[in-house]
């Protein structure tokens, strides 16, 4: 081969791979379930499973899947606690499912139920926000965010433990609640599930 020709294909090659990379198709996210992990007096820890997408050829090495969770309420968002995966790759083409846990800060948990309790229902509607992050081989980067809804019913959320689902059980879970976040009382966990 000519020695003049080597650059040329240098640039043919680079410029297939910048191409490529600016075609990347964005992962998709999608929040499967979310379901009581375990209680003690000072958190709730939830599992969230979330399904990612690659629609790509090729792996995309990810940095994360990060997210907050929230309760929606008629006067808006209250967060509630956060979660991530940490790195992993999403295989070419396929779908990676990863179950996160969160925890949740009881006092915001059971504000957000006593709210709900008030307005007459009976579940609690958790918004999942979060961002895909990662890097395709410093060639393109992965930033896609997403959001969805989980409702969740307070017999489930608070039922299992043996507490009433009632405004009267609620207040006084809130007061121990308050008092555990002020003195810090180590107490026991229930594992739920």
């Amino acid at each position: 081969m000519p020695r003049y020709l080597i650059p040329v294909l240098v640039l043919a090659l680079l410029l297939a791979v910048v191409g490529a990379a600016a075609s990347v198709a964005q992962p998709t996210v999608a929040v499967e379930g979310v379901q009581v992990g375990t209680l003690t007096p000072a958190n709730t820890n939830l599992q969230v499973q979330v399904r990612v997408a690659n629609p790509n050829v090729f792996d995309i090495p990810l940095k994360d899947v990060a997210f907050t969770v929230h309760s929606v309420e008629s006067t808006g968002l209250r967060q509630l606690g956060a979660g991530q995966t940490g790195a992993f790759v999403l295989p070419a083409g396929q779908t990676n499912g990863r179950t996160v846990p969160v925890t949740l800060d009881n006092r915001a948990l059971l504000e957000a139920a006593l709210t709900a309790i008030r307005a007459g229902q009976d579940r609690l509607t958790f918004r999942v926000i979060g961002t895909v992050s990662g890097d395709v081989y410093g060639l393109a980067t992965v930033n896609v965010p997403f959001e969805q809804d989980q409702t969740v019913t307070l017999r489930e959320l608070l039922g299992m433990t043996g507490v009433r689902v009632d405004e009267a059980t609620i207040r006084r879970a809130l007061g121990a609640a308050q008092a555990i976040a002020i003195g810090g009382v180590p107490g026991i966990t229930v594992r739920m599930g």
